[in-house]
């Protein structure tokens, strides 16, 4: 494969992190950007972004400006003077001024099948709609959040057990072996593009701790996708005698139940009414202790009274 010239590569988060190698491989000279290292995990300890953390690893020329659109963030990108600039997880809009820096079209690389799930959390968006395919897309930026003409498009079928750790980690993959070819067109000059369908357009946004909660009046379909698909951050949850219990792995189960939503019928493992159907509690983690088998907490609990999940709310907790 030919080279693709100087290529500054916005990123942040982990999706980016497998295709950084091949662009070490074609790019005659690399610049990283990305987000500033911030204080992380139980400790608050100041750590590098994923995609910074790789590059400073692998001594790859890297800048953190706070902000894209200071100064200080405009000066990293046109004192490099790239040919084109490469987006993938970034986690900041681009001004329009900076996307016009480089000879070449901006590209975002996006981790679903646009323009479906435009926004900032698409994998997770791909799982809680229950989509049978996800996909990564290939677009020209544009001012407009993630409505930019497409280059290329590919999508993967899914098995509908998916977390979204595991399937951001897959998409991730097939980007870093499909995306490259398509840059040696990008340097030569033939990107062909296809303008997205306005008209389908479904978005996402970021997540609130509220948006775990779990309300057993919904079917318990919806719920197990709520499970998978809102690892890490912010987990699904519930409450019992007022105290968070996080959901870790669950699956469906149709059939006969009894009571209303939220109750733990009889058994080993915890089977909770749902609105429709029980979900089968798996892997829990009790508010401040570590994750462990459902049937190992609801046996280590004191008293024999029936078990109804959830019945305090959401708490209020919004953060």
């Amino acid at each position: 494969m030919a080279g693709i010239g100087r290529v500054a590569f916005l990123g942040t988060g982990a999706f980016g992190v497998p295709l950084l190698p091949r662009l070490v491989e074609l790019a005659s000279e690399l610049l990283v950007v990305s987000q500033p290292d911030r204080p992380a995990g139980r400790g608050l300890q100041v750590r590098r972004t994923p995609v910074s953390a790789w590059a400073a690893a692998h001594r790859v020329r890297v800048e953190t400006p706070r902000r894209l659109r200071s100064d200080e963030g405009r000066a990293a990108l046109t004192s490099f003077a790239p040919d084109g600039l490469i987006l993938v997880d970034y986690g900041q809009l681009v001004p329009p001024d900076v996307l016009e820096i480089g000879s070449r079209p901006p590209l975002n690389v996006h981790p679903s099948l646009l323009p479906r799930h435009r926004g900032a959390t698409p994998v997770a968006g791909t799982i809680l709609a229950g989509d049978v395919e996800a996909g990564v897309t290939l677009m020209v930026m544009t001012a407009e959040l993630d409505a930019g003409p497409m280059v290329a498009q590919w999508s993967s079928t899914l098995t509908g057990r998916e977390t979204t750790p595991e399937l951001e980690a897959h998409l991730a993959d097939l980007a870093a072996r499909v995306v490259p070819p398509q840059l040696e067109r990008w340097a030569a000059g033939e990107v062909a593009t296809t303008p997205q369908d306005a008209d389908a357009a479904t978005y996402t946004r970021p997540f609130t701790r509220g948006d775990g909660w779990i309300d057993w009046r919904r079917p318990a379909l919806e719920l197990d996708r709520q499970v998978r698909g809102l690892q890490p951050w912010p987990g699904a949850w519930t409450t019992v005698a007022g105290r968070r219990l996080h959901v870790r792995r669950a699956r469906v189960e149709m059939g006969p139940r009894e009571g209303g939503p939220g109750a733990v019928l009889p058994g080993d493992l915890p089977r909770v009414v749902a609105g429709e159907g029980t979900l089968v509690l798996e892997i829990v983690q009790p508010e401040g202790r570590p994750a462990m088998p459902a049937d190992a907490w609801r046996h280590g609990r004191v008293g024999g009274e029936p078990l109804v999940l959830g019945a305090a709310g959401a708490d209020g907790d919004e953060d």
